[in-house]
């Protein structure tokens, strides 16, 4: 019998070689997603470190000059790190992210303790302006604001065991407050209202984080619901 010229075989190697280019691209879509989102994100927190390294470093009137687009370079790779991060997660389905952005979630609250101690200091020395204060009140909402960021793009992600550090440097604050306002002659009464300010602020952040009220849980949600309806959009064919 003569074999018509037209009959190829169907198997899986003509599936693989109609199909397994756009199974590449998707692959390549979510290495490029992966690689831009480690990128920008170690950009923006070096970059905030650096920043504030800087004002603690020359001080806040020194380092006023350039400061307002040193915030916005910062914030902006930190905004193309978190978007490409959720999108390489949340729609490609990339599996080694997550376990990344969890090490840039304990680097973030490392260095917000770091600098919680640092503030700490100059707070019980009462030899800082009211400027510098609200100043501090900033950077550490700042640093708080990016884990918290970051804490968003996982699914699931408990912040409860990040809290436990802070509510220990904030029961050493508590307790520099009575030594520094009981035990020693040289403390200035006009400072009270700043240090329980902070300590407020940063108690209560603790533990919001340690109750886990759920108070994230609508954004989540809409962030979630946002990236099942387009994440076929979005998504390359398979």
């Amino acid at each position: 019998m003569n074999g018509s010229p037209n009959t190829t075989p169907r198997g899986p190697s003509s599936w693989q070689s109609r199909y397994g280019n756009r199974l590449s691209q998707r692959g390549m879509f979510s290495l490029l997603m992966l690689l831009a989102s480690i990128g920008a994100l170690t950009f923006a927190l070096l970059g905030g470190a650096r920043l504030v390294l800087d004002i603690f470093s020359v001080g806040l009137i020194n380092s006023l000059s350039g400061l307002p687009t040193k915030v916005v370079v910062v914030s902006l790779a930190y905004a193309v790190g978190w978007t490409t991060a959720m999108i390489a997660i949340r729609v490609y389905g990339n599996l080694v992210l997550p376990f990344i952005i969890n090490f840039f979630i304990w680097g973030c609250l490392i260095g917000v303790c770091a600098l919680y101690v640092l503030i700490l200091q100059r707070l019980y020395m009462q030899e800082y302006s009211l400027t510098k204060y609200w100043a501090y009140l900033i950077i550490m909402a700042a640093g708080l604001g990016a884990m918290v960021g970051l804490h968003l793009i996982l699914e699931g992600h408990d912040l409860r065991p990040l809290s436990i550090p802070l509510l220990i440097i904030c029961m050493i604050q508590l307790g520099l407050i009575v030594f520094r306002y009981v035990f020693t002659a040289t403390a200035k009464p006009t400072y009270l209202w700043e240090d329980l300010l902070f300590f407020l602020v940063m108690g209560g952040f603790g533990y919001l984080m340690l109750a886990h009220m759920g108070l994230l849980t609508p954004l989540r949600t809409r962030l979630t619901n946002y990236f099942d309806r387009n994440s076929k959009v979005i998504r390359t064919e398979e």
